[in-house]
């Protein structure tokens, strides 16, 4: 069968999404960078606080990713009446989850702080950040949900405009903050109130420009809800996204393992993941573009194309995962330079970001191989595996290595790195062995 989609195509549709990836990640980044300036210790808190932020907003990737997987689908099948149902209750579903979500995290924000083990002098910044931040979950739910329909119909550069927009007003607000040119908004409350008028911005002007787009929207779907619709999103979104529910949990979980280290390697934490997290949305966004072509061509029931794409998509990957993690070790003294003086830090951030090298190539393979199995559906046995890998490797054996043997924050690396090899290699192993094509071709006929 003829392979239409090649490594140009992938490229056309990732790199607006990795523009906007990296200028959503930098919007923490500026967080923390601006805090950085105040103390070690503020951002610290506030880079352990955006843990808690990130596991709540899980919930929104779960339910972008169950709209994207079927909206793909259905338009690779030429069902566009359908399409605009699914992307009308998907963003009711959105603004539901979204205000329970950011009412959960503002009343229960002390309770969140205190369960990550924060020092006593830490959790007055954390409690504030949460709260307020915690406000615009309603918006960023919205806003990932919009972005997943821009880009389901090859409008990806749309929200990357707005992200660039969002940044800019977010940057501009901080450093007014920092230079106590904001009024009375100073420190830790005063970025995160920029934080939300920018989250806010982004998400009303998103929302304005997709009801202009001609993809045959009707008001009335936003409150004629298909429950049998609704629910189909929620499960494949949930075992689509389970993978990335367990990281970032078993994230959140594991920084306790080190809470009562020294102010300085938890730091070195919060810097080290905030650089590496650039090199790895490079990849992911070449994965969520070929997720959306592979989506395409197996709703259009070319299974053998949607197989070869995949494949491309590994090797683009692996050109992008570990250069990044090599320059990121190669100038760690200047970019950890940006967020603290101490040498300490430094040299801890370089140890950790050494190992990060090793665990880029990894990356690579569930940058590829995962997103072309949720492309297909095949979300079951993917989220088993994928759930037993990071809590008996990445919390157990991490747990293992940082408090049993003694090794600290690199024997909590050790076991995120041995995680990431064997849930990349069992992704791979599923896919060439083409087990996920029974269940695509199923859907690709109830989709016809």
């Amino acid at each position: 069968m003829e392979n239409t989609y090649t490594v140009k195509d992938i490229l056309k549709i990732s790199i607006p999404i990795m523009i906007e990836d990296v200028l959503r990640t930098l919007v923490g980044t500026v967080n923390t960078f601006t805090l950085s300036r105040v103390s070690d210790s503020a951002s610290a808190a506030v880079g352990v606080t955006n843990q808690i932020l990130n596991v709540v907003l899980l919930i929104s990737v779960m339910i972008s990713a169950g709209a994207g997987i079927i909206e793909n689908q259905i338009l690779g099948a030429g069902k566009e009446r359908e399409s605009s149902r699914i992307m009308m209750n998907s963003l009711s579903l959105a603004g539901v989850l979204g205000i329970l979500s950011s009412t959960l995290t503002v009343v229960f924000a002390k309770e969140f702080v205190a369960f990550m083990g924060l020092a006593e002098e830490l959790r007055s910044d954390g409690e504030t950040y949460l709260r307020i931040v915690g406000l615009s979950c309603v918006f960023q739910f919205l806003g990932t949900m919009l972005s997943t329909h821009f880009r389901s119909h090859n409008s990806s550069l749309t929200p990357t405009i707005i992200v660039v927009l969002s940044n800019v007003i977010n940057f501009v607000g901080s450093t007014l903050v920092l230079n106590e040119k904001a009024g009375n908004l100073t420190g830790v409350r005063g970025i995160a109130l920029m934080r939300l008028i920018s989250e806010i911005t982004g998400t009303v002007i998103l929302l304005i420009l997709f009801s202009r787009q001609k993809w045959g929207q009707q008001l009335r779907d936003l409150f004629s809800i298909d429950t049998g619709m609704t629910g189909r999103i929620l499960t494949v979104g949930i075992m689509a996204s389970m993978e990335r529910v367990c990281f970032i949990i078993a994230q959140m979980l594991t920084t306790r393992f080190i809470t009562d280290l020294p102010i300085e390697v938890l730091s070195a934490k919060v810097y080290v993941q905030t650089l590496s997290e650039y090199p790895n949305q490079f990849g992911v966004s070449i994965g969520r573009a070929a997720q959306i072509l592979s989506g395409h061509s197996i709703g259009a029931g070319k299974l053998d194309e949607a197989h070869k794409l995949i494949r491309k998509a590994y090797f683009t990957a692996l050109c992008f995962d570990i250069p990044g993690c090599i320059l990121c070790r190669l100038f760690a003294n200047q970019l950890v330079g940006l967020f603290t003086q101490s040498q300490e830090i430094i040299e801890i951030a370089k140890l950790l970001l050494t190992i990060d090298i090793i665990t880029g190539a990894a990356r690579s393979l569930n940058h590829s191989f995962s997103f072309g199995l949720k492309s297909a559906g095949y979300v079951l046995k993917p989220m088993i595996i994928n759930f037993f890998s990071i809590w008996m490797i990445n919390v157990g054996l991490g747990y293992l290595c940082t408090i049993t043997l003694g090794m600290g924050i690199v024997g909590l690396w050790i076991g995120q790195s041995t995680e990431e090899w064997f849930r990349g290699l069992m992704n791979c192993i599923q896919w060439e062995r083409k087990v996920w094509q029974k269940d695509a071709g199923k859907l690709s006929h109830e989709n016809r």
